[in-house]
C-alpha cells in the first residue's frame, strides 16, 4: 500500500568540487529502491536512492526514509528511525 504525494528518488546531485557550480556536475549512479511484500507506505515519504524496504514494515506518513531497517519494522521521522517491530515474541 502506498499513499498519495510520495517520492521515491534515484540518484543525487554530485557536490564534491567547489570550483563548479552544483547543477554542472552531474549526477552519482542510479540506484534502485526496492519495496518487499506486504509494505504499507504512508503519504507525503520520501525515500532517498537505493533503499530496500523489508517484507511487512510500515514507513509512517511524511518520513524521509534514509536507511534501511529489519523486517516488520515501523519507521518514521526525519531523518528515518526505528520506531518499534512489528514482531511478538511468540512461544
Amino acid at each position: 500500500m502506498m499513499g498519495p504525494n510520495c517520492f521515491i528518488l534515484q540518484d543525487n546531485h554530485v557536490f564534491i568540487r567547489t570550483d563548479i557550480p552544483m547543477c554542472h556536475q552531474g549526477h552519482t549512479p542510479i540506484l534502485p529502491t526496492v519495496v518487499e511484500d506486504d509494505v504499507w507506505i504512508g503519504r507525503d515519504v520520501l525515500i532517498t536512492p537505493g533503499r530496500t524496504i523489508k517484507r511487512g514494515s510500515i514507513v509512517a506518513a511524511g518520513c524521509v526514509l534514509c536507511k534501511n531497517f529489519p523486517e516488520y519494522s515501523v519507521i518514521g521521522g526525519n531523518p528515518s528511525k526505528l520506531i518499534r517491530s512489528r514482531i511478538i515474541n511468540q512461544k
